[in-house]
């Protein structure tokens, strides 16, 4: 990875911002837009957390958005369910392929192993049950996906895959360009967060594997004279080149967002750095099931929970009049099937 001599201190102010605007959270994007605001993948997390992913950052999404005939999904970073760009499957599913001689042989296991059990269905497209579907578990599905040739439909409630020719691009250049993808995202960051944010063995959001760590540090190693080094509260941390300027500029972003469970400016591993409270921290990612995070600014400020058309808001502070109300404006414009939608705040602990 490269050096310099002189490696410039960013703040932590600076890195939300940019995030926040490589992310597209400052601005909505024109209608359609889809494929722009999912560059870096969009986890689709119940209920249907990448459609709420783009309300966030594309103006008139509808909630039929995720079967855009321009989006696909597969199993991606974390295990997870993802929505990605359909011309970019390669990078969320090759990217991720292994450089280790075990770890490859593994996932060439499972892949034949799928090719077997589609087999044995005729060819046709399989639900998956909860724990088997025709021989093959959730996880070894999970792991085949990395050759690219599994796709997936999820609706909510159950998850159909199919197989289909993998991707013909070479691994390499899918990994380098994954790793462009996460730190376009939720840069300035690391190998091991890299590794963490990529990965596929450990579970949904366990620690990376050794080998997963290895990896990422070859990537990070081959995109070379592309990274440059900075220093982040007295760490350091690794950016791209090209994205150094804006980086160093960037400026705090004024917009109210009400951000889903896994959201990808939620998904990094440097979660102290979004919310230094570690109460907060604890409320935002709980051991069960995570709620959604309110934004308000470069900051988030509190959590969100959504029944049908009914959103609970739980806020960290005292929220200006102005802020409650746009609030509102963002859970009406929600794009969710529900004849009546409704904020309700929670004030338990919040500061009058």
């Amino acid at each position: 990875m490269p050096s310099t001599m002189a490696v410039p201190s960013i703040s932590r102010e600076n890195v939300l911002a940019f995030r926040q605007r490589a992310t597209y959270l400052h601005k909505r994007l024109p209608p359609g837009r889809l494929v722009g605001a999912a560059f870096a993948g969009l986890q689709d997390s119940a209920p249907r957390s990448a459609v709420l992913a783009l309300h966030a950052r594309v103006k008139d999404v509808s909630p039929s958005a995720w079967k855009d005939p321009r989006l696909v999904q597969v199993w991606g970073p974390r295990g997870a369910v993802y929505v990605v760009p359909a011309h970019d499957v390669a990078v969320f599913t090759l990217g991720r392929f292994p450089r280790n001689p075990v770890l490859k042989e593994a996932v060439r296991a499972a892949a034949e192993k799928a090719r077997r059990a589609f087999r044995a269905r005729q060819a046709r497209p399989e639900r998956v049950l909860p724990r088997r579907a025709g021989g093959v578990n959730f996880r070894e599905l999970r792991i085949a996906s990395m050759t690219g040739a599994v796709r997936i439909e999820w609706d909510g409630a159950t998850t159909s895959w199919r197989l289909v020719e993998p991707p013909a691009e070479a691994p390499e250049r899918a990994r380098l360009e994954l790793a462009r993808r996460f730190l376009r995202s939720v840069g300035p960051s690391t190998p091991e967060e890299f590794a963490w944010w990529s990965g596929g063995w450990a579970g949904s959001f366990g620690s990376a594997t050794h080998g997963e760590l290895s990896d990422a540090q070859e990537t990070f190693r081959s995109l070379g004279r592309e990274l440059t080094e900075v220093e982040l509260a007295g760490r350091k941390r690794w950016a791209l080149r090209t994205d150094r300027s804006r980086l160093e500029h960037a400026v705090p972003v004024e917009a109210v967002r009400l951000l889903p469970a896994g959201d990808p400016y939620l998904a990094s591993a440097d979660r102290a750095l979004l919310v230094p409270q570690p109460r907060f921290r604890s409320e935002l990612w709980p051991k069960s099931v995570w709620p959604g995070a309110l934004m308000v600014n470069c900051e988030l400020v509190g959590t969100w929970r959504r029944q049908v058309g009914r959103v609970t808001v739980r806020a960290w502070r005292k929220l200006e009049r102005e802020v409650k109300e746009a609030v509102e404006e963002e859970v009406s414009a929600m794009p969710i099937e529900s004849a009546r939608k409704e904020v309700r705040w929670s004030t338990s602990d919040v500061p009058r």
